[in-house]
């Protein structure tokens, strides 16, 4: 300890009257990480490679309309308003929520892209299971970086279900990669579901690994194969805690090429701002939670980033809420410049001590998961469920849902409403809601 602590904790211990320090200002996470009031500094500590040197990060629009000339004309607006890419959620996608633009024959896809420029967007499926199908229709249309998306563990997650045939259309879809990844271990549905932060990275860790395997199998070489693999977090209004679940990924990530023979090389990691903290009550709060997720997921590396409009947990977002989401991250990128500097929580105490011990967390329950031999089986077996059960928390106050609550809910804009499902789905699909349903149902 310090000559500065010493004199910090005397301090302290005078204004705690006798109580117990670590119980007053210490904190102790699901994950078991604990949270110092006070971290010393680090000096010399390298950045962890992520994201290129003062490169923006791609602001990344949902297109989610279910007709796509409306799909298009709102995408055309996000690109005209500094979008760099697009997200194109199918209505097969298990993050549709009852909307997703249809694409069943290519006449759509011409429509939905019409007077996009290809080779200056990159574009991101988001189709589910029809994602091959997808595929196959979009590399009719020649230029630009597609991230396929395609994600069977997050499927049987979301669904109960495998895709059939899974492995083999892993291996079509790497034979038809066009510059971007193929691919996705993707943690939104374990976020959704209720998972805490080492439990989605665990998930999503073992996810990669069996990726990885399926596309050695093909007879892909490694040193190739993992470069056909993306990952996806959600970000969350924590910011310290959005951060360091970022930095744990690729820090996790390079033990696992490091064990593979591979010198560690940066991997490409989406964000998209968490369903689950959105409020249907008081939405323009929302505003502020996804600025806060956005921010948090830029720091922590992310190479691009969606921002869910403010009024998504209301209906299908308007042009308005869309034009705020983008500009959120404008404001971000050209006013705050949050990417000028490499991985700017490198050498602070306390965002280095929540990575690693995140890391260390994710990965005792990455060893677990492989116990029960992969992310497919521990599905299948019940085994993520549980520990998602066992791990979870009650949400802290939700402001304006449980806590400084309207009076009267002013009206609220949207294209279509949202009507949220309540079936239940088979196992081992997970359950997935919003941390304000509960308080949203309350009169």
């Amino acid at each position: 300890m310090g000559e500065d602590e010493a004199r910090w904790r005397e301090a302290v211990a005078g204004v705690l009257k006798g109580a117990s320090y670590e119980d007053t200002l210490t904190t102790l996470t699901p994950d078991g990480v604990r949270l110092e009031a006070v971290y010393p500094r680090r000096s010399g500590t390298a950045p962890i490679p992520g994201r290129r040197p003062a490169t923006p990060w791609t602001i990344v629009q949902r297109v989610d309309h279910p007709q796509a000339v409306e799909a298009n004309a709102l995408a055309l607006e996000d690109l005209e308003g500094g979008a760099g890419g697009l997200s194109l959620v199918t209505n097969h996608s298990p993050y549709a929520r009852g909307f997703g633009v249809a694409i069943p024959f290519g006449g759509d896809l011409d429509r939905l892209l019409d007077k996009v420029q290809r080779d200056a967007v990159v574009l991101r499926l988001d189709a589910g299971a029809h994602t091959l199908d997808v595929a196959r229709l979009l590399g009719e249309i020649p230029g630009g970086t597609v991230h396929y998306g395609y994600d069977p563990v997050g499927l049987l997650a979301a669904t109960g279900a495998l895709p059939p045939a899974w492995p083999s259309t892993v291996s079509v879809l790497a034979s038809h990669r066009q510059n971007g990844t193929v691919v996705t271990a993707d943690g939104r549905v374990f976020h959704e579901a209720g998972a805490t932060s080492g439990l989605e990275l665990a998930c999503v860790l073992s996810a990669g690994l069996a990726y990885l395997r399926i596309l050695e199998a093909t007879g892909i070489r490694l040193e190739e194969a993992r470069h056909c693999i993306g990952f996806t977090l959600a970000a969350d209004q924590n910011v310290f805690a959005t951060i360091a679940k970022f930095r744990a990924l690729r820090l996790a990530w390079q033990q696992i090429e490091k064990a593979c023979d591979l010198a560690p090389a940066p991997i490409h990691l989406h964000a998209e701002t968490a369903w689950r903290m959105l409020s249907r009550r008081d939405p323009a709060t929302n505003i502020l939670r996804g600025g806060l997720a956005t921010a948090a997921a830029g720091l922590g590396g992310a190479d691009s980033i969606t921002t869910l409009p403010y009024t998504s947990a209301n209906g299908l977002p308007d042009g308005h809420a869309r034009r705020i989401a983008r500009n959120c991250q404008h404001v971000l990128l050209s006013e705050a410049n949050l990417h000028r500097i490499t991985d700017p929580a490198a050498g602070s105490g306390g965002l280095e001590a929540m990575t690693e011990s995140l890391c260390e967390a994710a990965w005792m329950l990455l060893q677990g998961i492989e116990r029960e031999h992969g992310i497919v089986k521990a599905l299948q077996s019940g085994w993520v469920r549980a520990q998602i059960d066992r791990l979870r928390v009650p949400p802290d106050p939700i402001i304006g849902a449980s806590k400084y609550v309207l009076a009267e809910e002013p009206a609220v804009s949207v294209l279509r409403p949202l009507v949220e499902s309540t079936a239940q789905l088979p196992a081992p699909a997970l359950p997935r809601r919003r941390d304000a349903l509960d308080f949203e149902a309350t009169p």
